[in-house]
């Protein structure tokens, strides 16, 4: 495989960018029209003009089309261009955007719906993309393999260069730099990609000034998704406190705390409930209610698992 695929890059197609596929090469015939025409004097060098009309609205058409590789209200196929395992049931699909110039630019704690058709029903799942909200030509989802999954099955037997149907951005999730002094997280699994965005988002804002802490629960250690993309994070941005919990752990040295996420070690962890703290839970559903029980009990405002985008207490 070329590094090109390995990275997943689209090979660069030049009429991509409108000012070489359209604006350049309608100068240069106008440029050229107008000389001939200042030369010769004749009515034919005119008939130059709808041809250039021609290219010009077909070019636009052309770009208009590619402008925008996924939608709110309809479902779209994309490219996977590559596949690459992070652990022994998961792994991250990369798809590629219409051009090389868009960028997915999804909100942040927002998903993207995927639709498989099984057997004549169509099965939706919804992802979160972890790749960085502005990159360009493609971009990335981690999906977690279940033993009774049929979604994640259809992932697993795909190859580069099958399709997947997409739409989106769909959540509704708000955030807005500096509401909150503090940002709680407690994720469970695949539930880290929400958090990863918002994370994301604060350390590459500037003036974003949010102390960040993160409970990150699973299995055992190979079940800890982007362990090290969040560990070189944590350690470039000192704003950035991550707790480790695993349930099972099969190695002798531990990387954090052993059982499940308790009432006792939210409170050991996170900051006390204050209107300058909010608290943001990502999991399975029972995992999620439980949290919000245990939240409650701790002084937070009551949560609810539909939250509404500006909740203090928000389930994804």
């Amino acid at each position: 495989m070329s590094e090109e695929k390995k990275e997943g890059k689209k090979e660069e197609n030049i009429l991509d960018d409108p000012k070489h596929g359209i604006l350049i090469p309608s100068c240069l015939v106008l440029v050229g029209v107008i000389i001939l025409y200042a030369q010769s004097r004749s009515g034919k060098i005119l008939l130059a003009l709808p041809i250039l009309f021609t290219f010009l609205s077909v070019n636009y058409l052309k770009a208009k089309s590619r402008k925008q590789s996924v939608y709110k209200d309809k479902w779209t196929k994309l490219e996977l261009v590559d596949q690459t395992i992070v652990s022994k049931n998961s792994a991250i699909y990369r798809f590629n955007l219409k051009t090389r110039l868009e960028a997915l630019n999804t909100p942040v704690g927002h998903h993207l719906a995927v639709r498989f058709n099984i057997d004549g029903n169509d099965q939706i799942r919804y992802y979160t993309p972890i790749s960085p909200q502005y990159e360009t030509g493609h971009f990335d989802i981690i999906v977690k393999s279940y033993p009774d999954g049929t979604v994640s099955k259809c992932f697993a037997g795909l190859k580069p260069g099958d399709q997947v149907e997409f739409q989106g951005p769909v959540g509704r999730f708000n955030y807005v730099p500096n509401s909150y002094k503090e940002i709680c997280m407690i994720a469970g699994g695949s539930g880290i990609t929400p958090m990863l965005q918002v994370i994301s988002k604060i350390v590459s804002t500037p003036e974003d000034f949010s102390k960040m802490t993160l409970i990150f629960a699973n299995e055992t250690e190979n079940d800890i998704l982007l362990k090290d993309e969040l560990d070189e994070i944590a350690e470039k941005y000192p704003n950035l406190k991550i707790h480790y919990v695993l349930n099972n752990p099969t190695t002798g040295k531990s990387i954090g705390d052993v059982g499940l996420v308790t009432k006792e070690l939210m409170s050991k962890y996170l900051p006390n409930p204050s209107p300058d703290a909010r608290l943001l839970i990502c999991g399975k559903p029972d995992m999620k209610k439980m949290l919000l029980e245990y939240s409650e009990e701790l002084g937070w405002p009551s949560g609810i698992l539909k939250s509404n985008p500006d909740d203090q207490v928000f389930c994804f």
